[in-house]
């Protein structure tokens, strides 16, 4: 016991200290966040003010196949032939102070080249380092998410067997799945203290959480095996079975199989009720189960039940019952929801869990929650605005009820209104500062645009209390008449900047019969076939910035399928290391869910 005790009290600490590494890694973003006012008031906790005027028209949710037409501007660009977009163009671009956009053919004043002194081999060294652990593998992982969970399981493995043989010291093994409680359950809470402490959101820290769970089923089972071994070598084994606390420990190992089994992708695709129910019952069964097995397990017990009380308790002061209201979107098949009751406590990026009360979403949809990303900027008339696109059975029948929207007296469309349930919100660039950077980069797939509209905006409102001058929206569609319910807020966005460059690149990769000759679409808008070169438009956004003569780094954040989240990994871990330390380094932000 002497040892065992050792052990997994230095494993603990181990774990812990590990965790506290990345938190003072963290520090220095932290301190950027909450040294700005809007730190402690965004980002925490939903709510309402008095509204700004709102910055950008509401979405045409039934609009004509038709777009604005500027006849100062075409709206295809050849970035193939474009020379602004080679790296040649870092040497001798115009220089555009203040107001004047980028692409302004009549300002002729050139950028002076700063004298650039190289930084030491040693930061080429580090920057190669951090491109290899961005890299993505199997799936989907990174190198350095592969490594942490090595480290992980090489830690648990090594107080397991450390002279140790599981057949006949089979107590070890539940030894150390006792000391995990603490720390499988406070990486599934959505506010977990590990999460605060690093700075990033619990969908961030999900295959921790899943890796910890298949290491303590695996454990269980080897510390059942062990027993059942031991006992029946000794002949005791039905004596043994009719002891309570053993029954209580195969009560235990039922709840952690049941939850191994039904955590898999295969059952969690297809019934993800039976996955959430089993998780309710087998989480909290569990924690009753190991006191009465075996009472050292209470410390531990106690320090997972003080994690999910205090998260069920914060949940609960985030959580609003407010009545929304229900719009479809048919060209891209997203119900636009908007809550007017709510219009602040958010960062751009974040998302809420979202639950519609009503009788509509069928026998259990009432009791579904779902994550979106909140799709606009605080302090707006129209609220909270989220776009929820028709992906599966319950998103299928909030897109149904939104169609049954009623109408004004006008005959224009006036939306369903419903009572939902937000909770939120969550996730974001946690502590990061996208108003501090120089130039941005927003790449999107999809239902995608509601990350780059929500972070855009809020730079833009910024206006002089942020460094941004570059911004960049690139968005991959799969038909062109997506674009259509948003150019009119699109243009808006561009023409309302007065602080930064605002770009959209759209990219429809669906073949399609409809000809495209003679539309022009507003200034700052292109729209392309195929799918976007974002080394080459990451090119042009880097050199961009360089020459507005900033050089704080530039942002680059992706929403969208896992596939694009990829390739605008795999781009901006390649792009060249000496244009990147020009500008002040490129950071990667990704903001896809994947639970």
């Amino acid at each position: 016991m002497g040892l065992d005790d050792d052990l997994v009290y230095h494993a603990d600490i181990l774990i812990f200290g590990i965790i506290l590494i990345f938190a003072l890694a963290n520090l220095p973003k932290v301190y950027a966040r909450f040294s700005r006012s809007s730190g402690w008031s965004e980002g925490h906790r939903l709510h309402s003010v008095v509204p700004r005027r709102s910055m950008n028209p509401a979405i045409n949710c039934n609009p004509p196949i038709s777009y604005p037409i500027d006849s100062t501007k075409p709206s295809f660009v050849d970035l193939e032939s474009s020379t602004d977009h080679s790296l040649t163009a870092c040497v001798s671009l115009p220089y555009h102070p203040g107001n004047t956009r980028m692409n302004d053919p009549y300002n002729e004043k050139e950028l002076p080249l700063a004298p650039q002194r190289l930084p030491p081999p040693s930061y080429y060294l580090l920057h190669s380092a951090a491109s290899v652990l961005r890299y993505r593998v199997h799936d989907n992982y990174s190198i350095g998410q592969v490594l942490l969970m090595m480290l992980y399981t090489s830690i648990i493995f090594y107080v397991s067997f450390y002279k140790s043989n599981p057949f006949t010291d089979p107590h070890r093994a539940g030894f150390v799945i006792a000391s995990q409680i603490p720390f499988v359950y406070a990486l599934a809470t959505k506010n977990n203290i590990i999460g605060i402490m690093v700075g990033v959101g619990y969908e961030k820290l999900n295959f921790l959480h899943r890796l910890v769970g298949r290491l303590m089923v695996i454990g269980a089972n080897v510390h059942f095996l062990g027993y059942v071994y031991k006992w029946s070598l000794d002949g005791v084994i039905y004596k043994m079975l009719a002891e309570d606390f053993v029954r209580w420990g195969i009560v235990a190992l039922v709840c952690f199989d049941l939850l191994g089994f039904c955590s898999t992708s295969f059952v969690r695709s297809r019934s993800y009720n039976l996955f959430l129910a089993t998780h309710i019952v087998g989480l909290n069964v569990f924690l009753f189960a190991a006191c009465y097995h075996e009472p050292a397990c209470i410390p531990y017990v106690i320090a997972a039940v003080v994690f999910y009380s205090i998260d069920h308790v914060v949940r609960a002061v985030k959580t609003r019952i407010a009545t929304a209201r229900l719009r479809p979107v048919t060209e891209l098949g997203i119900t636009r929801v908007e809550v007017p009751s709510l219009n602040a406590g958010w960062r751009a990026g974040q998302h809420v869990r979202l639950r519609v009360l009503s009788s509509s979403m069928g026998w259990w949809g009432w009791s579904e929650v779902h994550p979106f990303t909140i799709a606009n900027a605080t302090q707006t008339q129209e609220g909270m605005v989220l776009m929820c696109k028709k992906t599966g059975r319950w998103t299928s029948s909030l897109f149904d009820m939104a169609q049954t929207s009623s109408y004004c007296e006008s005959g224009k469309e006036a939306g369903r209104d419903v009572t939902v349930m937000v909770e939120g919100p969550y996730g974001g660039v946690g502590h990061t500062v996208m108003s501090s950077y120089s130039g941005t980069m927003f790449v999107v797939g999809g239902s995608g645009i509601t990350f780059a509209l929500s972070a855009v905006q809020d730079l833009i409102r910024a206006g002089e209390d942020n460094d941004v001058k570059i911004i960049d929206i690139v968005w991959s569609i799969q038909d062109p008449g997506s674009l259509s319910p948003l150019v009119t807020q699109l243009a808006s966005i561009v023409e309302r900047s007065t602080t930064a460059r605002v770009r959209v690149h759209v990219f429809y990769t669906r073949a399609i019969s409809t000809t495209f000759n003679g539309m022009i679409l507003p200034r700052g808008i292109t729209l392309l076939p195929g799918r976007p070169k974002l080394a080459k438009l990451l090119d042009a956004v880097v050199t961009d910035t360089m020459s507005a003569g900033s050089a704080n780094g530039v942002f680059v954040g992706v929403c969208g399928p896992v596939s694009l989240a990829n390739l605008t990994a795999s781009v901006v871990n390649g792009f060249d290391t000496r244009m990147r330390t020009a500008v002040g380094g490129v950071t990667f932000h990704e903001e896809t869910f994947g639970w």
